[in-house]
């Protein structure tokens, strides 16, 4: 069987001539197409594209929220951590120091070096699970900057306000701290 074109030239219906501009021409039709790779994209391939972007975007968020609850696990066993290193362990005592924690008056029996160390600010308080810690001042720096709802009471030391020259009560000492 001769080709299609070889037919038509034996009919003659087309001409020698004829037939190789066809031929060129859809060579050149073919190179172009190469070249610009302008390949045809069905409906059915843009929405499983649409469908892939969809699932590797919830995939990230997905991911991003484990990342995220995993990060909150560690900085809350950091917590637990730090506590249990730096909790000062013998301050009990028979003074009571005097706290508020959730709107409410607590206290806690410290011995005097304690209670003047949490007075100036050297000591401070911190709460875990509702229970109550003693901590150096460091490392309640540090844990304010991870969690600052655990710290409770941490004073810090500042400067005396400047006394109106005819302040009537400037001879006499106010007290850092009342025993209630």
């Amino acid at each position: 069987m001769a080709s299609l074109q070889e037919q038509l030239m034996k009919s003659g219906l087309i001409n020698k001539q004829k037939a190789q501009q066809v031929q060129t021409d859809k060579r050149r039709k073919a190179k172009q197409k190469k070249k610009k790779g302008s390949v045809e994209v069905s409906d059915m391939q843009i929405s499983l594209n649409d469908q892939k972007q969809q699932n590797k975007q919830q995939d990230l968020d997905k991911n991003k929220a484990t990342q995220a609850e995993l990060a909150l696990r560690a900085a809350h066993g950091k917590l637990i951590q730090m506590i249990a290193q730096h909790c000062e362990k013998n301050y009990q005592g028979e003074i009571d120091y005097h706290f508020t924690y959730s709107n409410k008056v607590k206290r806690i029996a410290v011995d005097s070096k304690t209670q003047k160390g949490l007075i100036r600010g050297e000591l401070a308080i911190c709460v875990l699970n509702e229970a109550f810690y003693l901590i150096n001042k460091e490392a309640a720096a540090i844990l304010a900057e991870i969690d600052p709802s655990v710290l409770v009471a941490l004073h810090d030391k500042q400067e005396p306000l400047a006394a109106p020259e005819d302040d009537p009560y400037a001879d006499f000492a106010i007290p850092d701290d009342l025993i209630w």
